[in-house]
């Protein structure tokens, strides 16, 4: 009898403390991003972010570019890079 192992794979991610802001049509916060990795972010926000939301993450002096969230909990969320 064989298994199945059903996991997921996450990219590799690297802690980092960048600030920046999450822009969309509703919102404009500042935000810290506290890891990273080349799929998505984990970020630090006082707004509540909401899962399904697309915003366009700015990191000062580093660029931007547009995430989903996919998760939102007491002050942090995930975000899924997008394109």
């Amino acid at each position: 009898m064989s298994e199945t192992n059903s996991f997921v794979v996450r990219d590799d991610r690297r802690p980092v403390n960048l600030r920046g802001f999450a822009i969309s049509d509703s919102r404009d916060c500042d935000i810290t991003v506290a890891d990273l990795s080349y799929g998505g972010c984990q970020i630090h926000c006082a707004d509540a972010l909401n899962a399904g939301e697309v915003v366009e993450l700015r990191v000062l002096k580093r660029g931007s570019v547009q995430a989903e969230i996919r998760w939102s909990d007491e002050g942090r969320a995930g975000a899924q890079f997008l394109g």
